[in-house]
């Protein structure tokens, strides 16, 4: 995401070939994964000539999206934790 950010692909002028992630510290299958999640996300867009560019407000939509899971995950235990523990304060469970 941050090689299409630095090469300033922010449109279908500016998009980018997928080459210029050929020098990242990461194997072609790991690249290939992760630009194709993120095209299923709508954060990378190909162009009709196979490049392609990043998409900040599709970013933000899947960070919103992201936390909002993140929060749920974590409140659901915390409050079956609670429910757990007030019962047992009630003397509702043994």
């Amino acid at each position: 995401m941050d090689t299409f950010k630095d090469a300033k692909a922010f449109g279908v002028k500016s998009a980018q070939p997928v080459e210029i992630c050929k020098d990242l510290p990461l194997s072609t299958k790991t690249i290939a994964y992760t630009i194709s999640n993120m095209m299923t996300d709508g954060i990378l867009i190909q162009t009709e000539d196979k490049r392609f560019y990043y998409s900040e407000a599709n970013w933000q939509k899947f960070q919103k999206k992201f936390n909002r899971i993140y929060w749920i995950l974590l409140i659901i235990p915390v409050s079956v934790a609670i429910f757990l523990y007030a019962l047992k304060l009630l003397n509702l469970i043994h």
